[in-house]
């Protein structure tokens, strides 16, 4: 018969993997860059996660921080400091 607790034990680690990686996927197949920037953490919470399963809690406080709020922040803001405005095209009559 099959443990639960070593069941548990090697999928947990195996959905976070497969889910940080989706994650990353999913946020470089966006075009606009502000979604991106959101979607980037994603799998830094993801990442996050893996390091606490992996009985790693000061990595995953720091990945926290950094990978899921402060990088992503950063490159949003960025994004939108540097976006330029619409043109708009005025059409007149040569008159």
């Amino acid at each position: 018969m099959i443990d639960v607790n070593i069941l548990v034990q090697n999928a947990v680690p195996l959905a976070l993997y497969v889910f940080a990686i989706l994650g990353a996927i999913v946020a470089l197949m966006q075009k606009d860059l502000l979604k991106m920037a959101v979607l980037t953490s994603v799998s830094g919470f993801a990442v996050a996660a893996i390091f606490q399963v992996l009985l790693a809690p000061d990595v995953a406080l720091t990945q926290a921080v950094v990978g899921a709020a402060i990088i992503p922040t950063l490159v949003g803001l960025s994004v939108l400091k540097t976006r330029e405005p619409p043109v708009t095209e005025d059409v007149e009559g040569d008159s």
